[in-house]
């Protein structure tokens, strides 16, 4: 099976998203360890009697209810709703340091 990499860089509207969910349940305002925020996303794709499926779709929806789940926020995990809240840049290499030959 091939795994496949994935930058995802949290844009300003989801931030908003985030300090207007806040402020509704009386949180803390986001810091500034939340602005610019970055992921480094990894996805399995392929493996015998799997059917081919659009990497960036499934990352795009996988992502989301990942991210949902641990925010509490219930929206839908749509494809538009990612491009609306994120950007999503494909890693040309992932270099594991840890890796012996």
């Amino acid at each position: 099976m091939e795994k496949s990499y994935y930058i995802v860089t949290f844009k300003p509207e989801y931030l908003a998203l985030l300090r207007s969910i806040r402020s509704e349940d009386s949180q803390p305002d986001a810091g500034p360890e939340d602005r610019n925020q970055r992921a480094v996303v990894c996805i399995t794709q392929g493996g015998f009697g799997q059917d081919v499926v659009d990497d960036d779709l499934q990352l795009k929806e996988r992502f989301l209810e990942y991210l949902f789940s641990a925010e509490d926020i219930d929206f839908p995990r749509t494809p538009a709703l990612f491009d609306q809240y994120f950007t999503l840049e494909r890693a040309g290499e992932f270099i594991d340091l840890d890796y012996e030959t």
